[in-house]
């Protein structure tokens, strides 16, 4: 039995308790039409065992028929419905409960929450917003909705709403976010950088780096302000630290420092030698022989590896090198380059979920920086 259906027998055995559980509160009911109610549930929950959700659904607009009065059945039911994809029918029942005037005070924060959720589901971002702001307002340190409004804002990129979202999420934990902090200044710093505000985009970068040095994404933006500005020391020393302080996300600037050519010719090519010949780091050799064979061509990539005597210590390499440098008419090329487009070359040391591009902050579990290049293969 699926995750999905165990939530929502979890749902209908929370409103069969609801129901047994009254009698204090509704003596005046006839006892038949109480089992009347519990029928219909009790056969809804055995459909769910049975891995029959359809047929539990229908026995759950039954119950919601034969009690209209009870806000937690059709709240179970809005949940149900969403848990089945049907968004817009979750939304009319929650919407209903909240238009009702007998519905209990006790119940709004709940209502708010689950259309809220019923729209932020949905992709309507800006309304899951006010509802979420709706539950605040009736529990300003609920950290679910706080929370929920973080990811929200993250995802369209509001990184100062973001911030504020956090620092209140940190007073209601009393727990500190230094980390994510420096992630969400880190965007305000690319951000800045892309809108050519340097002034604002150094700020952002200083406040990041302070809360965490190996923050990978403000010290790139760091070096790439230092190119823009035409500060070769600048960008040599943040090259120099980002090696230093981020070694596994190095390879990253490599593209960046390509794309400013003099940089590369007079100063780059010559830092890149040093720190291969310091470490021998694998990552950093695959990663400069690729962006070489893609912006400029493949004799000059080849002609690095010849130089700098790169020999592949496992499965992973031996297939990025061959992607890059092998003949075509090679099965064997043939199929590493096709390896290559798809190959999931991240993973969350958190959830587990892998990616092909870098992300900071992970597609599933939202957490920043618990994305890792991955070193192994499995063919």
């Amino acid at each position: 039995m699926n995750t999905l259906l165990l939530a929502i027998t979890a749902i209908a055995l929370v409103v069969l308790v609801a129901l047994v559980l009254r009698p204090v509160q509704e003596e005046d009911k006839p006892e038949q039409e109480e089992d009347a109610r519990i029928s219909p549930l009790l056969r809804g929950i055995n459909y769910l065992l049975s891995d029959e959700p359809d047929l539990a659904l229908k026995e759950m607009v039954q119950v919601a028929r034969l009690r209209s009065e009870a806000a937690d059945v059709y709240m179970a039911l809005g949940e149900m419905f969403r848990s089945k994809g049907e968004i817009g029918r979750a939304v009319r029942i929650h919407q209903n409960l909240l238009a009702r005037p007998d519905l209990p005070k006790s119940m709004h924060l709940q209502a708010h929450l689950a259309l809220a959720t019923d729209f932020q589901t949905g992709g309507l971002l800006d309304r899951a917003l006010y509802q979420y702001q709706k539950a605040l307002d009736i529990q300003s340190d609920h950290a679910g909705a706080l929370e929920a409004c973080l990811r929200i804002r993250e995802q369209s990129h509001e990184w100062l709403l973001a911030e504020e979202l956090l620092s209140r999420l940190e007073r209601v934990r009393n727990e500190s976010y230094s980390s994510h902090r420096a992630y969400l200044f880190s965007e305000m710093a690319l951000q800045a950088c892309q809108q050519n505000n340097t002034e604002e985009a150094h700020a952002y970068c200083a406040r990041a780096l302070e809360l965490d040095a190996a923050c990978a994404p403000a010290r790139m933006v760091e070096i790439e302000l230092a190119l823009q500005e035409h500060d070769t020391e600048a960008a040599k020393t943040g090259i120099r630290t980002l090696w230093q302080q981020a070694r596994e996300h190095f390879p990253l600037v490599i593209p960046l420092l390509l794309q400013y050519e003099s940089f590369y010719n007079s100063d780059g090519n010559t830092l890149l030698r040093d720190l291969w010949l310091e470490d021998h780091d694998a990552e950093l050799m695959l990663a400069w022989i690729e962006n070489l064979a893609r912006t400029r061509n493949t004799a000059e990539a080849k002609q690095l590896y010849d130089e700098m005597t790169f020999e592949p210590r496992s499965l992973r390499d031996t297939l990025r090198l061959n992607a890059v440098l092998g003949d075509n008419s090679n099965p064997h090329t043939r199929f590493a380059r096709q390896w290559r487009k798809t190959a999931k070359n991240y993973a969350c040391e958190q959830c587990g979920v892998e990616v092909v591009e870098v992300r900071w902050q992970c597609p599933q579990c939202h957490s920043w920086g618990t994305l890792h290049p991955k070193s192994e293969e499995k063919i």
